[in-house]
C-alpha cells in the first residue's frame, strides 16, 4: 500500500474569479500559515487494507513505557527484505479502529492516522533503531512504516468557475478523525486521481438534507494532496460547521 503524502495543491483564501493559478502565495496560505507538517499529519482515507512489513516495537530506552516524541528513539524488529537501512526515512501510521473492522472493497474507506516521521540510524540482523523526526501523535507499539515522501505546498490554486453537479464527492474526516470541521481545517474527500481530481482544484461544499429540498451552499475547499481514491482538501470558506457526508462539488470549466 502506498500512502499519498506528497502535497501537490494548496488552500486559496480569495474566492473571486481570477486567471488559473494567479493568486499570490500569501493569498493561498491565508492567516493560518498552512504548513507541510500540518498537511502530512492529517489522517489519510484509505480503501485498501494495510499489509505492513515493518512495525514499531517500542521506545529504545531503559524504560520502554516512555511515550515516543520528537527526538526519541524507536526499536523496530527486522523482517526479511524489509529494506531498512541507515538514513532511510519513513512515515509511521496506524488505523483508526481495529484491522478486523476495515471495510470490504467498495464498501467505504477507513482512516489512517499519521503518527510521525522517523529516520533509521542503525540496523543489525535482529533490530533497527530510528530517530523520531516529527511526532504528529504518540508513536505506539504496532504502528507500521510507510516510505516517506516530502510534503510540498504550492502557492496557488485554480480559478473559480461554475460547479459541476454531475460529480458529487463526500467529505470524510479530518485530523484525529474529526467529523465536524470549519474554516482552515484539512479534511479528506472520497475522490482521487482515479476520478480525475488534480492538485489545486477547487470544490464547492453543499449540504444535502435528503428530503428533496435544494442543496444548501456551505463553503469552499481546495485540493492539496491526491491519492487514487481519496484526496485531502483545505476548507477555505465555511458558512457553518462542515460535517462528514456534506457534498463536495468540483468547480470545473463547462
Amino acid at each position: 500500500m502506498h500512502i499519498p503524502i506528497r502535497s501537490v495543491g494548496a488552500a486559496a483564501m480569495l474566492l473571486t474569479a481570477a486567471p488559473a493559478f494567479a493568486q499570490s502565495a500569501r493569498e493561498v496560505i491565508g492567516p493560518w500559515t498552512l504548513t507541510p507538517n500540518l498537511v502530512l499529519c492529517t489522517d489519510v482515507a484509505v480503501a485498501t487494507r494495510p499489509m505492513p512489513r515493518s512495525v514499531i516495537k517500542g521506545a529504545y530506552h531503559q524504560d520502554p513505557r516512555l511515550a515516543s516524541a520528537t527526538g526519541a528513539q524507536l526499536l523496530i524488529p527486522r523482517a526479511p527484505d524489509d529494506g531498512l537501512a541507515p538514513g532511510r526515512r519513513y512515515i509511521t501510521a496506524r488505523l483508526n479502529g481495529a484491522l478486523r473492522d476495515f471495510p470490504r472493497r467498495g464498501e467505504g474507506v477507513s482512516g489512517l492516522r499519521i503518527t510521525g516521521v522517523i529516520t533509521v540510524t542503525a540496523v543489525d540482523e535482529v533490530n533497527a533503531i530510528a530517530d523520531v523526526d516529527l511526532a504528529c501523535d504518540s508513536i505506539e507499539p504496532g504502528d507500521f512504516l510507510e516510505p516517506f515522501t516530502e510534503t510540498l505546498l504550492p502557492g496557488a490554486a485554480q480559478a473559480v468557475v461554475a460547479p459541476d453537479f454531475s460529480d458529487r464527492a463526500r467529505l470524510l474526516f479530518g485530523l484525529d478523525h474529526r467529523t465536524l470541521v470549519g474554516h482552515g481545517a484539512v479534511i479528506s474527500i472520497d475522490r482521487g486521481t482515479l476520478h480525475g481530481v488534480v492538485p489545486g482544484a477547487r470544490y464547492a461544499i453543499y449540504r444535502d438534507r435528503r428530503d428533496g429540498s435544494p442543496l444548501i451552499y456551505m463553503g469552499e475547499a481546495v485540493v492539496m494532496t491526491t491519492g487514487e481514491e481519496s484526496s485531502k482538501v483545505v476548507i477555505t470558506k465555511s458558512i457553518d460547521g462542515l460535517e462528514t457526508g456534506d457534498v463536495a462539488v468540483p468547480r470545473r470549466r463547462q
